[in-house]
C-alpha cells in the first residue's frame, strides 16, 4: 500500500465500496455521453461522481487518484460550460482515464505498492482541454478555487451541508491544481440537528449469508413442526394444551414465513446493477468491428437474488459479444439489405410468474438453421436423416451442442457455438432456461428465464419405493394418471401420446447411482410430465405427496456421479429427500431417444 495512505482497514473498505459505486456510475453514464452530451443532468451526474471520488481519494492521501480525478474533473466542467463538446475523442479520453481509475483502486484493494503511472491519462485528458481552449481563455487546469462557499458539494451545489465538508477537508489535501485558495477551506462544518439521516446501511455481505443459511435451517424446522403438529392435532385433538400448541406453531409458522420473505428481499438487488457494465463493453466491441449500433437497456430496475446476478454475468457477456460480432452486420452490409446502418442490440429484464425473463436480441443477419444442421453433421453430433427430420425450432436448438458453430472462423471476440453450450449449462445449473428464436435476415432473440432466487425453491414431492424426490415445480408441466394400455413401446422405449405429442417416459430411479429401478407392474402409473413445448419428458412415480418450499443444500463427493440430481433437503418427519435435476434428467432422456 502507498505510504501516504493513513487509514484504518475499515476506512479503506468504506473508501473502495464508495468508489466502486462511483466507478460503476462512470463506467454507465460515460458511455450516454455520445448520445446525450448535450443534457445537463448528465453531465452533472458524471461531474459529480468525478469530485465524489476526487474528495475521497484526497482524504484518505490517495495522490495519484486525486490527481487522475481532478484532471477529469477539469474537463467534464468545461463539457458543463459547453466549452468543449462532446464526440466520440472526448468519450475515449474519458473512458481511457477511467480504466486506469479502476487499476488504481483494484491495487488499493490488493495492497499492493502504487505502481500505475496516472501521467498518460492526465497528460491526455490536459490535451483534449488545450484544444478547446482558445488563446484568450484560462485553461480550467490551471483554475483555482477561491473559498470554501464556491466549492461544489458531492450534491451538486454549493457546500454548506455535512457533504461539503468531505470536500473541503480533502480541499487541503495536496491536490494538483487547487490552489491556495482551496486552502482556505475551513476543516469541520457547523453540526445541523434537522440534517436528512440515511435510511440505509452497509452491511457486508458475509453478513447476510449466515442471516439465510439460519432462515434456511428455520425453513426445514418450519417443515417439521407443520409435520409434528398434524400428528398431534390428528391424535389429540381434543386435548386443550395441544389446541393451544397447535396455534402458537401456526403464529411461528407465519412469522417464519415474513422472516423468510424479508430476508430474501434483502438479497434481491437491481439487475442494473449489472447491465450498467454492458454500454461499455457493446461500445467497445462495436468501434473495435467498425459498427454502427444502439443498445438499448431496459427493465434496470428488476430485481433478482445477488447469487444469480453473480453468476449470469459470464453468459450474458458471451451472448452480448456473439450479438455484436457476428449478429450484427457491418453498414456496408446493411445498407445492401436495405436496412438502417445503425443496429439494434436490446437487453431486457422483467418478472413473470416467480421468474425473472432476461431478453436479448438484435436485428441482424440471424442464424440460419440449414448452417446449424450442417455444422451439427460435420460434428458427427447428429446424423443427416436425423438432422433433415428436425423442426426449424428443434434445430436451432443444436446450436447450443459442443463445438457447433455457424462461423466459418472464431475470433478473440467470439465464436457463436464456441462456448454457447457452457452458457446453457450455466444457466441450467442455477434452475433458468435458455433458448433461441431466429429468422435469416431479421435477427435473433435469446430468452433466459431464472428462478427469483435458488436457496429455496418451490417443489412437487414425490415416491418412488422407500425414496423421496423433490421436483422443482417450474419444470413441471402436468400430472397425469394412465394406465398400462396407454403406454406405447417405440424402439424399445417406453412413450405415450399427449395431445399431439410423443413424450419419452423415465422412471424417477434412474437420477440416482445406489440403487436399480424399480419393479414394473400393471397397475396405472402416475406421470408427471417436466419441460417445456419444445422438449418434455414423462417421470413415472408411484405416489404423489405434498408440494411446499424445500431448502436445497449440495450432494457430498459419494454422490457425485449422480448426474440428475441437484442436491438434497430435509423433509418435515426427518428424513433426506433427493432434489431432482430437472434440465439433466431431460436432456439424458430425450437424447437416449
Amino acid at each position: 500500500m502507498n505510504p501516504s495512505i493513513d487509514v484504518t482497514a475499515a476506512e479503506l473498505q468504506v473508501f473502495l465500496e464508495e468508489t466502486e459505486e462511483q466507478i460503476a456510475l462512470l463506467d454507465r453514464t460515460i458511455v450516454d455521453l455520445e448520445k446525450n452530451g448535450s443534457d445537463p443532468q448528465l453531465l452533472q451526474e458524471i461531474f459529480r461522481a468525478a469530485h465524489t471520488i476526487k474528495g475521497s481519494s484526497a482524504m484518505i492521501g490517495h495522490e495519484p487518484m486525486a490527481e487522475l480525478t481532478h484532471a477529469m474533473e477539469g474537463l467534464l466542467d468545461m463539457l458543463r460550460k459547453d466549452k468543449v463538446k462532446t464526440s466520440g475523442e472526448v468519450t475515449d479520453c474519458l473512458l481511457g482515464a477511467l480504466d486506469t481509475l479502476k487499476a488504481l483502486k483494484d491495487e488499493l484493494a490488493s495492497g499492493r505498492e502504487c505502481t500505475v503511472d496516472v501521467a498518460p491519462a492526465v497528460m491526455q485528458l490536459k490535451k483534449v482541454i488545450a484544444k478547446a481552449s482558445t488563446p484568450g481563455r484560462r485553461s480550467v487546469t490551471g483554475s483555482r478555487v477561491p473559498n470554501r462557499e464556491r466549492v461544489p458539494s458531492a450534491a451538486g451545489g454549493e457546500t454548506g451541508s455535512a457533504a461539503g465538508a468531505t470536500v473541503s477537508q480533502a480541499a487541503q489535501r495536496s491536490v494538483p491544481g487547487d490552489g491556495e485558495g482551496s486552502r482556505q477551506a475551513s476543516p469541520a462544518m457547523p453540526r445541523h440537528d434537522d440534517r436528512i439521516t440515511s435510511q440505509s446501511v452497509r452491511v457486508d455481505v458475509r453478513v447476510l449469508d449466515n442471516l439465510m443459511n439460519m432462515v434456511e435451517e428455520l425453513v426445514i424446522d418450519r417443515s417439521r413442526m407443520v409435520q409434528i403438529n398434524r400428528v398431534l392435532e390428528s391424535k389429540y385433538g381434543d386435548d386443550r394444551l395441544i389446541r393451544d400448541l397447535s396455534q402458537t406453531s401456526h403464529h411461528i409458522v407465519k412469522v417464519i414465513n415474513e422472516l423468510q420473505q424479508d430476508v430474501m428481499r434483502v438479497r434481491m438487488v437491481p439487475v442494473g446493477t449489472l447491465f450498467g457494465s454492458f454500454p461499455r463493453l457493446v461500445r467497445d466491441l462495436a468501434r473495435q468491428e467498425n459498427k454502427a449500433l444502439s443498445f438499448v437497456v431496459e427493465g434496470e430496475e428488476t430485481e433478482l437474488d445477488r447469487t444469480i446476478i453473480e453468476k449470469i454475468r459470464d453468459p450474458l457477456v458471451h451472448l452480448l459479444r456473439n450479438a455484436v460480432d457476428h449478429g450484427v452486420e457491418s453498414p456496408e452490409e446493411r445498407r445492401a439489405a436495405g436496412k438502417s446502418e445503425t443496429a439494434i442490440v436490446r437487453l431486457c429484464a422483467y418478472q413473470e410468474e416467480g421468474h425473472i425473463v432476461i431478453i436479448l436480441e438484435d436485428d441482424g443477419r440471424g442464424i440460419d438453421t440449414a448452417r446449424v444442421r450442417e455444422a451439427s453433421v460435420e460434428k458427427g453430433l447428429i446424423a443427416a436423416d436425423d438432422a433433415a427430420r428436425l423442426a426449424d425450432p428443434d434445430a436451432m436448438s443444436l446450436i447450443f451442442l459442443s463445438g457447433v458453430s455457424t462461423t466459418e472462423t472464431a475470433n478473440e471476440i467470439s465464436g457463436r457455438g464456441v462456448g454457447l453450450d457452457v452458457v446453457k449449462a450455466n444457466i441450467e445449473a442455477l434452475g433458468g432456461s435458455v433458448r433461441v428464436e431466429s429468422k435469416v435476415g431479421q435477427g435473433a432473440r435469446f430468452t433466459i428465464v431464472l428462478p427469483l432466487t435458488v436457496a429455496v425453491i418451490q417443489g412437487l414431492m414425490v415416491s418412488s419405493g422407500r425414496t423421496t424426490y423433490i421436483m422443482p415445480l417450474s419444470g413441471v408441466l402436468e400430472i397425469l394418471r394412465m394406465g398400462p394400455g396407454d403406454i406405447k413401446t417405440i424402439k424399445g422405449r417406453e412413450v405415450i401420446r399427449l395431445r399431439d405429442r410423443i413424450i419419452p417416459l423415465v422412471r424417477i430411479e434412474t437420477v440416482r447411482c445406489i440403487e436399480g429401478p424399480a419393479s414394473s407392474d400393471e397397475a396405472a402409473r402416475i406421470i408427471v410430465v417436466a419441460g417445456d413445448e419444445r422438449k418434455a419428458v414423462g417421470v413415472v412415480v408411484d405416489g404423489l405427496v405434498d408440494q411446499q418450499e424445500f431448502v436445497v443444500k449440495p450432494l457430498n463427493k459419494y454422490l457425485a456421479n449422480a448426474r440428475a440430481l441437484a442436491g438434497a433437503t430435509i423433509l418435515g418427519d426427518g428424513r433426506v429427500g433427493l432434489v431432482v435435476d430437472m434440465p439433466t434428467l431431460i436432456r439424458a432422456s430425450t437424447s437416449r431417444n
